[in-house]
């Protein structure tokens, strides 16, 4: 069951792990292009397209989480919380833009093939320092995102997790290009834009269900929850859902009580109790008689 974020110190801690991670993917990014450069490699290319996005991601995040952690307005009666599940879902532009450019210049590189540089031994090690620094990056913002339980780290780590099986795709195609079979290239490029792609899939699968309101719980388990309550005979028309810092249920019941003031009592009974239950959500419970 999700758990509703504590809006300040939880940004606070997200805010910390991008910048954490920006640092380091500008690293990486800047290493990858200067290596890119020298081979004229796609596959290369790819790979810091790939880290591009994680920079790009990383700056949104940044951006968005100003927005995302301010409390409800008048405008904005339910809070700002789905901003940040917004900046995840946009991940997916910037990767799906990455994989059809990636897919078009290797079709290109196949039909009309091009000699490369051959890969010195610099190159080589400049790669796999971008490949530890990817390890780190990923297995740290994966592990924060999940102990913050951020949506935005957990997509962006899952972009990042994808960047290693890249470089590692990337390295092991410089023995077949360091002997001239330069069709390699395109085609680990192909794969990686595969890889992209599923990344951008991934990410849809887990921001869709907030942006367009899936339940957030079943409806038996607050059902369940209401009717423990003492004097509760009937807990129907049950809703609920979710963003990244608050939730929602919503409930009718029906009391043994006929009285107004001692219904009520009941209600607020419920509301105290399915708070207890499912952590701290806005709880709105209607009366029936």
């Amino acid at each position: 069951m999700p758990e509703i974020k504590q809006t300040k110190q939880y940004s606070h801690d997200v805010k910390k792990v991008l910048w954490i991670i920006l640092v380091l993917n500008l690293f990486v990014l800047i290493v990858k292009i200067f290596a890119g450069l020298i081979t004229r490699s796609l596959s290369i290319f790819g790979d810091a397209a790939h880290t591009g996005a994680d920079t790009l991601n990383n700056i949104v995040g940044l951006v968005v989480l100003k927005y995302a952690s301010e409390p409800p307005d008048k405008q904005h009666p339910y809070g700002h919380g789905k901003f940040e599940t917004l900046a995840a879902f946009a991940i997916v532009m910037f990767l799906a833009i990455a994989s059809v450019e990636i897919v078009q210049s290797s079709i290109g590189r196949l039909i009309h093939p091009v000699k490369l540089p051959l890969f010195s031994k610099e190159v080589v090690w400049l790669l796999i320092l971008t490949l530890i620094v990817n390890l780190f990056v990923w297995v740290y913002e994966r592990n924060q995102g999940k102990k913050i339980k951020s949506d935005l780290l957990i997509a962006d780590s899952s972009h990042t997790g994808s960047d290693v099986l890249i470089t590692f795709s990337v390295l092991a195609s410089q023995f077949f290009i360091a002997r001239e079979m330069y069709w390699i290239d395109p085609i680990v490029a192909i794969l990686i834009a595969g890889f992209i792609a599923k990344a951008a899939y991934e990410i849809i699968t887990s921001t869709v269900p907030v942006l367009v309101d899936e339940a957030w719980l079943e409806p038996k388990m607050i059902s369940g929850s209401a009717l423990s309550v003492k004097d509760v005979v009937d807990c129907y028309d049950v809703y609920s859902r979710r963003s990244p810092y608050s939730a929602f249920i919503e409930c009718k019941i029906k009391v043994v009580p006929k009285d107004l003031y001692s219904a009520h009592k009941i209600a607020d009974r419920v509301e105290e109790k399915l708070r207890k239950d499912f952590g701290n959500c806005k709880v709105t419970v209607h009366v029936e008689p």
